[in-house]
């Protein structure tokens, strides 16, 4: 057997610093390397911790060893780390290091690919949830997520630019790039950043900013999660919030050649101040009938949205169209899956024994689109849609507006790579917890296909925060020009690849 795999848990006891006991992994004697951790060893390591350390055996074990993706509920770590400081994190590190022993870095759990998961030791940041806010600027652990970011920047009516999905982690989104309502106006979560505390390879504890190792900033600020250190604390500059109106258009599927042209060509003309997203959505387990469903939104400027909503409706005026429009206060629209929760039920049953949001077994890839699609794409796109809906089964495109503060950083502003697309697409299918790993491989092979029958019109790039692990190019796809650049930032910081990612950034 590979080092790099882990036996089951045998039947070696210690004691843990809270007095439960539980089981520590053990694994088969190497053929060469380091020796393994014995009992000893992990005791010591057990001791030395500030935070948690959980075997198989601890009463928590089960629900936090799964990742918010129940795709990968079958790779279960052989035990988990939950880091309550930097110096956890450079602790645990460094027994990586002297062992040699397979790990991976959790967040919030999303990925896609499974990259927040392993066999081996898992490094739980979700003790690191911090948050603190002065002065225009927001300062917060790696391990917070982002309902409670929301919550607590909310009380000064302050927010950061980031999705609306409250589970997710901070920290992996903002490595990602990070869209959302706001990035229009605002930039993405990673334009937000103003600087970082990182544990590199080495065990070093550092301060990333645009003037302290600022070739290690740019490069965390888009270059994927995980990848050259593990993020313990973050510094954001934060916005003004205000009111959200929210236009919602569902249109039937039939129509779906106007719609998608029409959509598009008035989307290219927006004010940085309204946001879209044009969504197809095809349920084969649902009586609904597939539709295209259009949002306008924007965070105050409510007459810059109703405006554009009105000049879309104009063009959309021959057809059938079901239309809500409704104001929210912003706390309230970005938390909206939490609607009667409270912070702790706000997180899902991985991430707090009170967790109440759902877990789903999901798989996704992504296109870039510097263009409006012609034709032809769009013809492309909405047969793929509705084969996929004549064979009974699920799936969604969603086509989100870029541009505004976004294009207006410079390409090389930080190394999100695709500055320059007009309008991103997120390809997704998404299904029950516990679904049969065939059917959600079948989904994921759909998602990766609807980006090759794509092809001739995307830009080829790809949103890092939807890995697809079909992708054959995956530096071109995720990085593009960048590559070059993290790949010699890479080798300055972990020059022996600690952190290793099949997709990831090469030494």
């Amino acid at each position: 057997m590979q080092r790099r795999q882990f036996l089951t848990l045998w039947g070696l006891s210690l004691p843990l610093v809270s007095s439960c006991a539980a089981r520590l992994p053990a694994f088969p004697a190497p053929s060469a390397g380091p020796a393994l951790p014995e009992a000893s060893d992990w005791q010591q390591f057990q001791q030395q911790l500030q935070g948690q350390l959980l075997g198989h055996d601890h009463d928590e074990f089960v629900w936090r060893a799964k990742s918010a993706n129940s795709r990968f509920d079958q790779q279960v770590p052989a035990v988990i780390v939950r880091v309550a400081s930097s110096a956890d994190v450079q602790l645990t590190l460094q027994f990586v290091r002297r062992f040699n022993l397979p790990f991976a870095i959790r967040g919030g759990g999303h990925s896609y690919t499974g990259l927040s998961g392993t066999a081996g030791l898992l490094i739980d940041l979700g003790l690191l949830q911090q948050i603190h806010y002065a002065d225009g600027q927001a300062r917060i652990g790696a391990g917070a997520k982002l309902g409670d970011v929301y919550a607590a920047l909310g009380v000064y009516q302050q927010s950061i630019p980031a999705g609306s999905c409250a589970s997710v982690g901070i920290a992996g989104l903002m490595q990602g790039g990070g869209l959302g309502i706001a990035d229009r106006m605002h930039g993405l979560t990673c334009d937000a950043l103003l600087e970082a505390e990182i544990v590199t390879a080495d065990g070093q504890l550092l301060r990333c900013n645009a003037n302290q190792h600022a070739d290690l900033f740019w490069a965390l600020r888009g270059g994927g999660g995980g990848q050259l250190g593990v993020l313990t604390e973050l510094s954001f500059r934060t916005f003004p919030t205000a009111p959200v109106r929210n236009y919602i258009g569902r249109y039937p599927l039939k129509n779906g050649e106007q719609v998608l042209t029409e959509w598009q060509r008035w989307a290219a003309q927006l004010p940085d101040t309204v946001w879209t997203q044009l969504a197809i959505w095809v349920n084969g387990g649902s009586k609904n009938a597939p539709e295209i469903q259009i949002r306008c939104c924007g965070i105050g400027h409510q007459a810059d949205v109703t405006q554009a909503w009105q000049q879309l409706e104009n063009r959309l005026s021959g057809l059938w169209g079901d239309v809500d429009m409704q104001d929210h206060l912003y706390l309230d629209f970005m938390l909206s899956d939490c609607k009667g929760l409270d912070s702790n039920q706000c997180k899902l049953p991985s991430q707090h024994d009170a967790g109440k949001l759902k877990r789903v077994a999901m798989a996704g890839s992504s296109d870039m689109f510097n263009k409006i699609l012609p034709a032809a794409g769009c013809q492309a796109l909405l047969s793929a849609m509705r084969k996929r809906a004549q064979q009974g089964q699920t799936g969604a495109v969603l086509l989100t507006l870029m541009g505004g503060a976004i294009a207006a950083k410079p390409r090389d502003f930080n190394a999100f790579a695709h500055r320059h697309a007009l309008f991103s697409a997120q390809y997704l299918s998404i299904h029950p917890e516990h679904s049969d790993e065939s059917l959600l491989a079948k989904s994921a092979a759909w998602c990766h296909q609807m980006r090759y029958q794509m092809r001739r019109w995307s830009s080829g790039g790809a949103y890092l925060n939807y890995t697809d692990g079909l992708i054959k190019h995956p530096a071109i796809a995720y990085y593009a020009g960048h590559y070059a650049r993290l790949q010699q930032i890479k080798r300055q910081y972990d020059p022996q690849g600690l952190f290793r990612q099949r997709q990831g950034i090469k030494v």
